[in-house]
């Protein structure tokens, strides 16, 4: 577990890829994820990667102002209903499209997302509807 914001950091500018991973498989106290999240507002994104990261922490952050974190939690797996109702409505394209691509987006919030106000995300929201039917 990475218990200190020092050691986050440091293993997050590592050139070491080892280093860097760390920071995504490891469990984070939750002491770093407030440190991050109060104070290193640059790091929100990176922070996301980490697989350990609580759903309440993405529920909060899938509303951040900064889109790259938005679009970051977007692509979670591990997002609940609520976080993608959030972010189906996002007035990014593309975060409303990482919505769509996601493979755990419940269906019915899929066939919402067929009348999204962008042609190029309302297609791709079709074509994935019929894959799902076709696996089905």
């Amino acid at each position: 577990m990475i218990n200190n914001i020092k050691e986050y950091i440091k293993l997050a500018d590592s050139d070491d890829l080892e280093d860097n991973n760390r920071t995504k498989i490891e469990q984070l106290s939750s002491e770093v994820i407030s440190e991050i999240i109060h104070n290193y507002p640059e790091r929100k994104a990176w922070l996301v990667h980490n697989k350990y990261i609580p759903i309440d922490v993405l529920k909060l952050l899938c509303k951040d102002k900064n889109s790259d974190v938005r679009f970051t939690v977007a692509m979670k797996n591990k997002n609940d209903r609520y976080i993608f109702e959030i972010l189906m409505n996002d007035p990014d394209f593309s975060i409303r499209m990482a919505v769509v691509r996601n493979k755990r987006i419940p269906i019915d919030l899929l066939k919402k997302m067929v009348n999204d106000k962008d042609d190029e995300i309302s297609k791709e929201a079709m074509r994935i509807l019929k894959l799902r039917d076709s696996v089905l």
